[in-house]
């Protein structure tokens, strides 16, 4: 018997379902487990407990977590949790935003079963943008050149969507122009994130030969060995680098305020050889 070509097929089903068909096996999750897991989290705006106090503003669809927490909770090796969802973003099941010890992850999935291709598909743009400005923060290309092909990329993105959008929408006349706006916006804010990071690490990069000997030695003497009171720390420090203060530091005494001034070279090194370790910001 001659089988038919395997064609793409989207089933539309509700979270309900998912979580219906997990099946306990032991306390080690599954593949679709976890999976399901992150699906339960997006749909809560669930946020990690150790970041509860970031003020990270969620968007639909969206969960603030740590490889840590993921990887206790699903009793996998931070590696594998790492691997797994990069797996996922690959294959386009999430978009990962990779703060500092945590990431932002969306999972483009339809909301009240009103979803369709142009709803979830990923055009892959964050994708291409990355590589066009890895290649602009090793400085092999110019930032003339680097501007004009992420702005084609984004115009191509809005193309695309419009094209999949009318061959899908009978009405498409009437709503097109309103589903544009819709994605245009989520595109742009794509965009601007991504040439932030960018930016964020070439700067970042210039400081990756700078000694951090002075952060070794603030651990081992001034805080004795304690890693929440480097945590704490670390924070006023980063406070410092983003902001140029931090309020954890006005009643200290000047002599305070000038060690922990004095030790952001190492601390911005200690950031710059991170980013140099890994080719792509995640610190968790």
């Amino acid at each position: 018997m001659k089988h038919n070509k395997e064609k793409p097929t989207t089933v539309s089903v509700d979270i309900g379902l998912f979580i219906y068909l997990q099946e306990k096996v032991c306390e080690r999750k599954t593949k679709t487990e976890a999976y399901c897991n992150l699906l339960k989290k997006a749909s809560e705006n669930f946020v990690s407990p150790i970041l509860k106090n970031r003020n990270q503003e969620l968007n639909i669809n969206q969960c603030h977590v740590t490889i840590t927490d993921l990887s206790v909770e699903w009793h996998w090796h931070r590696s594998t949790v790492r691997s797994f969802l990069e797996k996922l973003e690959e294959y386009g099941q999430i978009e990962i935003i990779r703060l500092p010890k945590s990431f932002l992850i969306t999972m483009p999935v339809g909301i009240n079963g009103n979803a369709n291709a142009t709803d979830t598909e990923d055009f892959g743009l964050t994708n291409k943008l990355q590589t066009v400005l890895s290649n602009w923060e090793s400085d092999n290309m110019s930032t003339l050149e680097a501007g004009e092909k992420c702005i084609n990329l984004l115009k191509e993105d809005i193309k695309h969507f419009t094209e999949v959008y009318q061959a899908q929408q009978t009405d498409a006349t009437g709503n097109l122009q309103q589903a544009k706006e819709a994605h245009f916006k989520i595109a742009k804010q794509q965009y601007l994130e991504s040439m932030a990071i960018a930016a964020y690490r070439k700067v970042i990069r210039r400081s990756a030969n700078s000694s951090t000997d002075a952060m070794v030695q603030f651990y081992d003497n001034d805080l004795d060995g304690d890693s929440s009171a480097l945590l704490e720390a670390s924070q006023v420090l980063a406070e410092l680098l983003i902001y140029g203060m931090s309020s954890s530091l006005t009643n200290e005494t000047s002599q305070t305020k000038a060690q922990f001034r004095n030790l952001l070279d190492a601390y911005r090194s200690l950031l710059a050889q991170s980013v140099g370790q890994a080719d792509h910001l995640w610190f968790a």
